[in-house]
């Protein structure tokens, strides 16, 4: 048992240390080639140069005001996203009638290329922080109503039966029946809107007026700035990271007061 336990680690350890060797060699041949000019850093910068710029936008505040609205956007977006998904989900789920007669929207909806009417919400909306809101809750909307809908679908008849049984009110199996067996589909469905919402967040100001980190990266790209567009870009994936790590440790939050 001790002896393949030892040879997971040691492979755990090869794994790490060759995922690590792999990416410290791309990195290093990559700043040979832009320091060396066999790419023009125009077009792609290299590594410490994106650091460097990066630090200098940081330190200078440039960016600060743009990130605070960035964050604020994608946080009220998502949450709306989140509440209307998790509860439209469970509700739709839990009734067939319900099922019937939603099902054809929502199937809409996930087919519908959201950019396609990003110029018609801003007609709507306007250009301001309303409209940026809207699309990054539509971008998030649907992959967490979907497993909201079959979260509820998967629950066990007979555990729905039971809590009838014992004189509990809809409202008490949707919350201590429906809504706990199908959190795992709630939480995956949570961790595969959030990518969404930072690529609606992107769309949003980038067409929006000049305010959000997506106006910038607009604006560093229209004039070959690239050092400050990438990092940018680095940006933009450490909120998507961040925003997937949250919804992990909620989940183990939740599942533990479940448990």
């Amino acid at each position: 048992m001790l002896r393949i336990i030892s040879m997971l680690a040691e492979k755990i350890k090869s794994n790490t240390f060759l995922g690590f060797f792999s990416v410290s060699a791309f990195l290093l041949l990559w700043e040979i080639a832009g320091r060396l000019k066999w790419i023009d850093p125009m077009f792609i910068s290299y590594p410490t140069r994106v650091i460097s710029d990066g630090i200098d936008l940081v330190l200078s505040g440039k960016i600060t005001p743009h990130f605070i609205i960035s964050v604020e956007t994608l946080l009220l977006g998502f949450l709306l996203a989140v509440v209307v998904g998790v509860l439209g989900g469970l509700l739709i789920g839990s009734d067939e009638r319900l099922y019937a007669l939603f099902r054809p929207y929502v199937l809409f909806l996930n087919s519908l290329p959201k950019i396609a009417i990003v110029p018609l919400i801003i007609i709507w909306f306007g250009i301001g922080f309303s409209s940026k809101v809207v699309i990054v809750f539509l971008m998030s909307l649907i992959p967490i109503l979907m497993n909201s809908i079959e979260g509820s679908r998967n629950v066990n008849g007979e555990l729905v039966r039971m809590a009838r049984s014992f004189k509990f009110r809809k409202r008490e199996i949707m919350a201590k029946v429906v809504f706990f067996n199908a959190i795992p589909f709630v939480f995956a469905g949570m961790r595969m809107a959030a990518g969404k919402a930072v690529i609606g967040l992107v769309i949003a100001e980038v067409f929006g007026y000049g305010k959000g980190m997506g106006y910038l990266l607009s604006f560093y790209g229209t004039n070959f700035q690239t050092s400050r567009l990438m990092f940018l870009v680095l940006v933009f994936a450490a909120l998507n990271l961040s925003l997937i790590r949250v919804i992990g440790i909620l989940e183990k939050k939740v599942v533990k007061w479940k448990a």
